[in-house]
C-alpha cells in the first residue's frame, strides 16, 4: 500500500499566497502595485500557511508511519512463520530420506541373511515391526485374529539375528515417522497461524484506514489555508479600496484649492484689466482731444505724433493689438 501525499506549496503557489500586493506607499515605482512574493518578502500569512502546512504533513506522515509500521510488523511475522514452516518442510523431506535409508538397509540385510519374503521369518518380522510402531504411537497394527495370536506366542520366542538388526532399523525408522508425524502437525498450525494473520492484516486495513486518515488532514488544512488566502485576499482588496478613496479625496481636496487659486487670479486678473481699461480709455480720450486741437491747427504730419503717443501708451500698459480689435479711430478728418 502507498500513501500519496498532496504537497500543499503547489496549490499555495497557484493561489498566489506569496504574490501579495503592496502599495505605493511601500516603495511602488511610479505609483505601481508590487507584489511581496516578487521581493522574496514572506508575509504574516505566508508563514501561517506553512506552519499550517507542515504541521498537516507531520500529522499525516505519523498516521501513515505508524500503520506502515504496523503492517510491517504483521507482515514480518507473516514472513517468519513461513520460513519456520520451509524448515519443517526440510526436516521433514530429510526424516524421510532417513527412512529411505533404512528401507534399503532392511533390503540388504534381508538378501544378506537370505531370508525369504514369505517364510515364517520374515511374517513374524513383519507382525513384530507392527507392533513396534504401535508401541511408537504411530497408529493402530490393524492386527487380524490370527496375527494376534501369533503375536502371543512371539512374546516368549527368542528372535533370529537378522530379526533382531532388522527391528533395530525398524526403532529408527519409528522416531523418524513420529518426528515427520510432529513436524507436520507443526506445520498444518503455522499454516492456520499465517492464514488467521492474513485475515487479521485484510480485516484491519491499517494503512487504508491511516491513508484516509491523512488524506482528510490534509483536505482539511488545504481548506483552511483556502481561507486564509480568501481572507487575505479580501483585506488587501478593503486596504486597498480605502487607500485609493483617501487618495481621491486628497486629490479632490487637491482640486478645489488648486481651483479657488484660480479664481482668485482671474478675479484679480480681471480687476487689474479692468482698472487699465479705464486707464488706458480716459488717456485715449484726453490725447483724442489733443489731437483734435492739434489738427486743427497743425498740418497733417501731427497725426504721426498722435499715433506715436497711442502706441507708446499701448505698451507701457502692456497692451498687445489683440486686446484693440474692435476699435476704429478715423484719421482722415
Amino acid at each position: 500500500m502507498s500513501l500519496t501525499v498532496k504537497l500543499l506549496q503547489n496549490q499555495v503557489n497557484e493561489t498566489g499566497m506569496a504574490n501579495q500586493a503592496v502599495s505605493p506607499k511601500q516603495g511602488g515605482e511610479n505609483g505601481k502595485a508590487i507584489f511581496a512574493g516578487a521581493l522574496g518578502i514572506p508575509s504574516q500569512t505566508d508563514s501561517l500557511v506553512e506552519e499550517k502546512r507542515q504541521n498537516a504533513q507531520k500529522q499525516a506522515m505519523k498516521l501513515v508511519g505508524d500503520a506502515w509500521g504496523r503492517d510491517q510488523k504483521a507482515a514480518q511475522n507473516i514472513k517468519d512463520k513461513w520460513e519456520i514452516w520451509g524448515k519443517k518442510q526440510v526436516e521433514i523431506k530429510d526424516s524421510q530420506g532417513r527412512i529411505s535409508d533404512i528401507e534399503e538397509a532392511k533390503e540388504r540385510l534381508m538378501q544378506q541373511y537370505e531370508v525369504d519374503p514369505e517364510s515364517r521369518e520374515q511374517k513374524d518380522l513383519e507382525i513384530l515391526e507392527r507392533y513396534q510402531d504401535y508401541l511408537k504411537g504411530l497408529g493402530d497394527p490393524g492386527f487380524s485374529e490370527e496375527e494376534l495370536d501369533r503375536l502371543e506366542e512371539l512374546q516368549n520366542m527368542s528372535r533370529t539375528e537378522y530379526q533382531v538388526e532388522v527391528l533395530k532399523l525398524n526403532n529408527d525408522a519409528g522416531d523418524e515417522k513420529r518426528n515427520i508425524r510432529k513436524l507436520q502437525s507443526e506445520s498444518e498450525g503455522l499454516k492456520d497461524k499465517i492464514s488467521s494473520a492474513k485475515q487479521e492484516q485484510v480485516k484491519s486495513q491499517d494503512m487504508l484506514k491511516a491513508n484516509d486518515a491523512a488524506q482528510q488532514i490534509l483536505d482539511a488544512a488545504d481548506k483552511e489555508i483556502t481561507n486564509l488566502l480568501i481572507q487575505e485576499g479580501k483585506d488587501n482588496i478593503d486596504e486597498k479600496t480605502e487607500e485609493e478613496k483617501e487618495e481621491a479625496e486628497e486629490t479632490q481636496e487637491k482640486k478645489e484649492e488648486q481651483q479657488e487659486r484660480i479664481e482668485k487670479i482671474k478675479d484679480k486678473t480681471k480687476e487689474n484689466r479692468e482698472e487699465q481699461e479705464e486707464m488706458i480709455d480716459g488717456e485715449l480720450k484726453a490725447d483724442r482731444m489733443e489731437m483734435e486741437v492739434s489738427m486743427k491747427q497743425q498740418s497733417v504730419s501731427h497725426m504721426e505724433t498722435a499715433q506715436k503717443n497711442i502706441q507708446k501708451i499701448m505698451k507701457e500698459n502692456n497692451l498687445v493689438n489683440e486686446d484693440l480689435k474692435g476699435i476704429e479711430i478715423d484719421f482722415g478728418f
